[in-house]
Parts: structure tokens; sequence; C-alpha cells
């Protein structure tokens, strides 16, 4: 992982362009690494080589005790070789090193990064080295003129100059006419840009993985290891997914469509308040809605600060409860607290609309045993345009010393277009704020 930044930072000390930062870098990697060092002394001999200056000695370690020189003979014919091999080296250390912009990071958005990751905010992205962030946004920007927004929790990598790599996370593209061919690949294939925007989430079912892909314009190719490329245009969405071992695409999974939000094209808000005692606390439900590829969604989801039906197979931001039923959950905030009032944030499901909350109570309790009620109400249908923020919904009640708050939803939304008894529906919510007023 180290080897190609090292690179980078070793010609750029040649160039004379190493800013301060980037010196501490390669400072860092030096110290880090007796592997790292022999590979500076050797890259400095080849450039001290070639430009005929005696090599600065290193400090790390101490010169090496002088030998009996050699005889004059011996001498010339080595320093032959040495020369041939040393400019061969260069050559291919230079010629092989990517010059130019690669990619840039032109905007970052409420980014949380995660321990011992890479947190290139600003300026150019590393070459070849994973990085990986908990929530937020990134906005790259290569040289054809491609745009690349990725959601947080993602794991990524810039493979070259128009690739780049998503094991997991929320991708949208934008590449204008010129830009064709730029490509992001993922566990289970290689999408390949034909001129167009397109959205990507790429996560697992647990043991293999799951991408999701949605055409807002032009075209994209679809390339598996184990059958024919395929097209996909505006409009068009799949569900790229392995079934008996073999990739296949699907139209729709658990009878509902594949539907993305467009990123290229919104600047995406948090909505996140101080004081929410509720953010990263554990939360707990009798139940929960379940099904093949991907599609959980368990109560922890509820306080993990994720928005808007956001996430992606296996790592959906939203609660649901099971197939049918109203649900409940409870939030523990670890300490006894005032609590004076609750926020709650409805899902529709990824706009299938055949979910959420609608008459609900709210109840506290210090030991999780004798509850008492705080508050009940009624939340709205979500009906918000793709892509736009979901609204949140303050309730308030008289302060209350507790530890525990419980969420009972005493009815929910169906689709409705679906017969009443359609088990895909029920209950659910993405998210729910608690705070002292």
């Amino acid at each position: 992982m180290k080897e190609d930044r090292l690179d980078l930072l070793l010609h750029a000390l040649f160039e004379g362009s190493l800013g301060e930062a980037e010196r501490g870098e390669l400072n860092d990697l030096l110290r880090s690494s007796s592997e790292n060092r022999t590979r500076y002394r050797r890259a400095a001999a080849l450039h001290s080589a070639l430009i005929r200056k005696a090599a600065a000695p290193s400090y790390f370690e101490a010169a090496a005790p002088q030998k009996k020189p050699l005889p004059f003979y011996r001498r010339h014919r080595l320093a032959a070789v040495a020369v041939l091999t040393l400019t061969a080296a260069l050559a291919t250390f230079f010629i092989s090193r990517p010059r130019g912009p690669i990619a840039n990071v032109v905007d970052a958005q409420g980014v949380a990064w995660s321990e011992g990751s890479p947190t290139p905010s600003s300026g150019r992205l590393p070459v070849a080295v994973p990085v990986e962030f908990r929530r937020g946004f990134i906005k790259l920007g290569f040289p054809s003129g491609a745009s690349v927004v990725l959601e947080g929790p993602c794991r990524f990598r810039l493979d070259e100059k128009e690739a780049l790599s998503v094991s997991h996370g929320r991708v949208s593209v934008h590449t204008p006419d010129g830009a064709e061919g730029f490509r992001i690949d993922t566990p289970g294939g290689r999408f390949v840009d034909l001129g167009t925007e397109f959205g990507l989430a790429v996560g697992s079912d647990g043991a293999a993985p799951v991408v999701l892909t949605e055409v807002f314009k032009g075209e994209v190719e679809v390339q598996t290891t184990q059958q024919a490329p395929t097209r996909l245009g505006v409009g068009e969405s799949r569900a790229l997914v392995r079934e008996s071992g073999r990739p296949k695409l699907l139209a729709a999974l658990d009878e509902s469509p594949v539907m993305l939000v467009n990123h290229t094209r919104i600047s995406p808000g948090t909505q996140q308040e101080e004081g929410n005692l509720a953010l990263g606390k554990p939360v707990f439900s009798p139940g929960y809605c379940t099904r093949p590829h991907g599609s959980i969604f368990p109560p922890d989801n509820l306080t993990d600060g994720r928005l808007n039906d956001s996430g992606v197979p296996g790592d959906w931001s939203f609660w649901l409860a099971p197939d049918g039923e109203n649900g409940e959950f409870t939030v523990d905030l670890l300490e006894e607290s005032t609590v004076g009032s609750v926020a709650l944030q409805n899902t529709n499901n990824r706009d299938i609309d055949d979910r959420g909350t609608a008459v609900f109570e709210v109840f506290g309790s210090l030991d999780n045993k004798s509850f008492f009620p705080l508050t009940e109400g009624e939340l709205p249908r979500i009906a918000v345009k793709r892509g736009e923020e979901f609204p949140f919904h303050r309730f308030t009640f008289g302060p209350q010393q507790l530890r525990y708050v419980k969420v009972v939803v005493s009815s929910h939304y169906a689709h409705p277009k679906r017969k009443p008894d359609h088990p895909c529906q029920g209950g659910g919510l993405n998210e729910i704020q608690i705070f002292e007023q």
C-alpha cells in the first residue's frame, strides 16, 4: 500500500516540489520501515548518478565501514555496469510513476474518517491506497471532467487516471462528453460509463456481493466474469447478485424496484443537531424485517446518524418492522438523563412507499421494566421527491428523568396500490433523536 505513495513522495523530493506536510509524511514512512529506507537510499543513489552529484548520506543509519579499494580495472568494469543498471532502474522509476493530475478531492461534507485511513479532505487523492470513511460525502474530480460523489460509510481506492474501485458504499457518477470509458470496479462486477450519469450501491448479503445500479442519463455497460456485457439505458436499474454461484442481473428485489438517489446534482445536508442524546446509542427491538440479498433493517440503524433512506444492501440506514407488523423499539441512553423531546424522521423504504410509521406512542423508563407515557402523535407519509431531505418531526413533553425511551408504533403505512393484506408492508423509521428539551 505504501510503495506507490513512497514513489510519489520521492519523486516530489527529487523535483524539489515536496511541501512541508509531505516532507513529514516521507520522514514518517522512512522511520517506520527499514525496507523504505533501503528504497530511499537506492532512489537517491540513482538520482545522483544521473545528475552527477554526490548522494547525501542518510541520517537514519551510520555510514558503512570503508573497505579496501578494488584494483583499477575491476573498479572501471563494475562502474560501467552500475551506471547502466542505475540508468535503467531510474528511467523505469520515473516513467512508470503516475504523471499529472490523477484525481482530486474537490469537496468533503460531514466526513468522519475511519481509524487508520488516509484523510484526503482536499487536493490530490493517493493512488492505490484504500480510503475509508464512516459517514459524510466526498466529491472527486478527474482529468477528463468526470466527477464522482461517494457517500459514507464507504471504502474505495483510486486505481488509475479514470478508474475507481469501490468495495462498499454509494456512488454517483457524472461524465461529460469525451469522458466515456470511465469505470468503477466492485466486488460484483465492473461498470463502464458510456457517457452518462449513474448511481451504484455496493453492499453484501453476508455471503456474496450485492450491487444496485440505476442509469440517470446515457448508458452504462455492466461487465462480469461469467456472462456477456449488458448495456443499461436511461431509467433502467438492476441488482447484480449471485445465485447458485453465478452473477445475475435482477430488475427487482423482493417485488420492489431498484431505486437510487442521484447525488451528483444535490448538496446533501446532515440535519444533525447538537445535544442529540440518542446518537450512537444501542437500540433493541422484538423483531425487524429481513429478506434475501442484503435486505435487512435492524433497529440500531435508528441512531447511526445516517438519514434519508440511505445505505447499501446489508447496511441500510433505517429500521423496518417485520412484514405486516407495526413494530416497536427501545433506545438505551446508557445513563440516567433528563429528556424533554424526541424528533423522528420517517421512512418510505427507499421511495418504494410500502412502509412507514403513522400513529405512535413514546414511553420512558429508568429500569427497562416499568414504563411511563411521555407523548404520542402521528407522522405524515414521506412525500418528498427523490434526493430531497426527509423532514424531522419534533414532539415535546415535560422533562423526565429516564434511561430508556420506547417507541410503540400503533399503525403503519402500506403501498397505496397493493391489497391491504399484502405481506410487504409494516412500520418503520429512519432516525430518532432525543433531547433534554
